[in-house]
């Protein structure tokens, strides 16, 4: 990219230019659903981005790469949703705190892993095609539900199917949404 172009697309205050609208490229991929079909236009956009601020002279700390392992989950569901939210907790805040595009790409690729590796714990044979999948609950009432349900009894991914009839309707929507995940992008991905 020429410098002509490099102005072109970042304008004259281009420092501030650059970081605004890698901020809000963080933003919007943080409110997508995870999957690599939807990164790839805002991952292409940030390359753009990256390189137009390269070509003007700006430069970019070497952040060290951000290294997530996708945790083992197991069959208690209360324990595999803190662990769950832990480690989405920290690929966001990892995310935020990046500007290099190669340790983006690797955070998202994080992303995906983790919530189709989550995802698969909650499979059903009933995945509603009228649950929205992108519409993630808020993980309070997702937080709630597994109290609830386990007040009923129930402590494992196994009790979800063998206790049907008592899982909360937060807990159920929450299974079909997955398994719709799953079985829409957790076997490409």
């Amino acid at each position: 990219m020429t410098r002509e172009e490099a102005f072109a697309y970042l304008g004259e205050e281009w420092e501030d230019a650059f970081e605004d609208e890698i901020f809000a490229l963080k933003q919007q991929l943080l409110s997508i659903l995870p999957v690599h079909k939807l990164y790839r236009s805002k991952l292409k956009k940030w390359g753009n981005l990256e390189n137009a601020y390269r070509s003007l002279g700006g430069r970019l700390e070497e952040n060290e790469v951000f290294d997530i392992k996708i945790p083992v989950f197991f069959n208690e569901i209360l324990s595999s949703y803190s662990l769950y939210q832990e480690v989405r907790n920290q690929l966001k805040l990892n995310l935020l705190n990046t500007f290099d595009l190669s340790n983006a790409e690797k955070l998202l690729e994080s992303f995906v892993k983790l919530d189709v590796t989550y995802a698969s714990l909650w499979l059903s044979g009933d995945s509603d095609e009228n649950v929205i999948v992108s519409k993630m609950p808020d993980p309070m009432e997702i937080w709630s539900g597994i109290k609830s349900f386990e007040s009923l009894g129930g402590k494992t991914f196994d009790d979800l199917k063998e206790m049907s009839n008592l899982v909360p309707k937060t807990l159920k929507r929450e299974q079909k949404r997955l398994t719709l995940y799953y079985t829409k992008y957790g076997k490409n991905e």
